[in-house]
């Protein structure tokens, strides 16, 4: 009797950022599943960058299926009862923590658990881990993690960090690395220009601020440039400006690497994070990295003395001036440590785990609750 492949449908509130090519990079580590996709689409910030249209592969050589939920998360909640009996995935892999409350809360009310798939959550960073939002709201979020915790079967999490919090909410945990496949060719230095270079988000969260302040304790030589690539809160946006920074707004994959190519140094002031995809493009690219020490980070391996703009000011000044960070070793452990090899071995360890604690599958529905199979799969190879 042929054997049938496994089905894992992943499930994001939104394939916008860094989370999407996060997805992406996971599917292409494991091509011995059958992986299908439920998003909801949403406009803004980043969708010049990883959306679709700009992933590096197409979605249909990517998925068996996908689906955009379109309209708010109550519509993902319905998109994900209608495709459950479609697709009858065996893992449902859910990222971010929207789709991750949703998902825990939709998937036990309409799947037995005799016969439902294994529940497999990546947060992506935990939400109660930002430092914009009042204690309460902070309290609020951890305490919606905690309630659906009982109906997460493992957590894939992108850094030791991420793991142990899991492990304090009850989850099972694994680390995953994050990992990319791009490849920005650097020319050789014969002189240090001095081009920084940051890529994200302008926004609380890649903290603009900071970065602002490590700008104001390092006076400009002749020739240094900064460019942030990306774009958002406009109000960060004018503020980098006044200061001499340039943002270029959200750009294609292809001109990103374009702007790692040329630059000196990537600084990274981000103030949460689970493990960026940028950081990883960089490291990939043999450009110094000067990352700002937060939990996460310290526990990927990165410099943990780089926790103040002065600290961070200082370590930017030697890489502008040598070209090299000053502690090289760090940055090369961190980069060999999130390979696509690295990434795939550890994935698939993560997904055998999760598909010997649940039963053989399901036949894949005739007549889902909702809509024909082609309407709950948008496209099929």
């Amino acid at each position: 009797m042929r054997r049938e492949t496994p089905r894992i449908l992943h499930v994001t509130e939104s394939m916008n950022g860094g989370t999407a090519a996060a997805i992406v990079e996971f599917v292409r580590s494991t091509p011995q599943f059958e992986h299908h996709l439920l998003f909801r689409g949403r406009a803004g910030g980043g969708r010049a960058r990883t959306a679709a249209p700009d992933l590096p592969v197409r979605f249909e050589d990517l998925f068996g299926g996908s689906r955009d939920a379109g309209g708010g998360l109550l519509s993902l909640g319905r998109a994900l009862r209608e495709t459950l009996p479609a697709v009858a995935p065996r893992i449902v892999h859910l990222h971010g923590g929207r789709a991750g409350l949703v998902g825990r809360t939709v998937i036990p009310a309409v799947a037995r658990s005799a016969t439902g798939p294994a529940i497999l959550y990546t947060p992506h960073c935990f939400g109660f881990e930002r430092t914009d939002l009042p204690a309460v709201a902070l309290r609020l979020l951890r305490g919606a993690e905690r309630a659906v915790a009982a109906s997460t079967d493992l957590a894939v999490c992108v850094s030791p960090r991420e793991a142990g919090l899991a492990t304090e909410l009850g989850i099972p945990a694994v680390v995953v690395p994050n990992t990319t496949r791009a490849r920005t060719a650097r020319p050789d230095r014969t002189r240090h220009v001095g081009s920084v270079v940051t890529v994200g988000r302008v926004g609380a969260q890649k903290d603009f601020e900071f970065l602002l302040r490590v700008k104001a304790l390092l006076p400009d030589p002749p020739g240094v440039t900064w460019t942030w690539v990306g774009g958002g809160d406009p109000r960060g946006e004018a503020a980098l400006r006044a200061a001499g920074v340039r943002v270029t707004g959200w750009r294609s994959p292809a001109e990103v690497r374009n702007h790692l190519a040329a630059a000196d140094a990537y600084l990274h002031t981000a103030a949460w994070d689970g493990c960026p995809l940028p950081l990883l493009e960089a490291a990939a690219a043999g450009l110094p990295l000067v990352a700002r020490s937060i939990p996460a980070l310290d526990s990927l391996g990165l410099d943990p003395d780089l926790g103040t703009a002065e600290a961070v000011a200082a370590e930017l000044a030697t890489v502008l001036a040598t070209g090299r960070p000053s502690r090289p070793r760090l940055q090369e452990a961190f980069a060999a440590r999130h390979t696509p090899q690295a990434q795939a071995a550890a994935l698939a360890d993560a997904y055998a785990t999760a598909l010997g604690a649940i039963p053989a599958p399901v036949p894949r529905a005739s007549h889902p609750a909702a809509g024909s199979l082609t309407e709950v799969e948008v496209t099929r190879r």
